[in-house]
C-alpha cells in the first residue's frame, strides 16, 4: 500500500498523519516532547467501501514500523466502546487498561 506521510512540529511536540495514497484510509500519531518514547494514536479511519481489506491493519503495521524505527517504546490509544473496534485493536496487540468518558485506554509495548 502506498502511503503519503504528513509532518507537521508543534510548540509541544509533532504530529504525522499517514494517509493511504488512494485517500480511503487514514491514521494520526503524536509525540510531545514532555513524553518522549511514546506515542499517541488516534483517527484510524477507512472509509466504508474499502472496509475488510487490511487497510487498517496495513496503517498500524507503518505507525508500529515508524515507531521502532525512531525510539518509541508505547503506544497508547483511546479506542470507541464499539466491540468490534475494540476487538481490532486486541488483535494488533494491544492492551486495555479501564474504560474512560466513554472511550476504552489501550496502549501497547513495542518490542525489537
Amino acid at each position: 500500500m502506498k502511503v503519503i506521510w504528513h509532518h507537521n512540529t508543534w510548540p509541544w511536540g509533532k504530529t504525522i498523519t499517514i494517509i493511504a495514497a488512494n485517500g480511503g484510509a487514514c491514521v494520526d500519531l503524536s509525540f510531545e516532547d514532555n513524553n518522549p518514547g511514546v506515542c499517541y494514536l488516534s483517527g484510524l479511519s477507512v472509509i466504508g467501501p474499502l472496509r475488510k481489506r487490511g487497510l487498517a491493519k496495513q496503517l498500524m503495521l507503518a505507525c508500529e514500523s515508524y515507531c521502532r524505527e525512531h525510539g518509541i517504546f508505547r503506544i497508547d490509544l483511546n479506542s470507541v466502546m464499539t466491540d468490534w473496534v475494540i476487538d481490532f485493536y486486541k488483535k494488533c496487540g494491544y492492551s486495555p487498561i479501564k474504560e474512560q468518558d466513554g472511550f476504552m485506554q489501550m496502549y501497547k509495548i513495542l518490542t525489537k
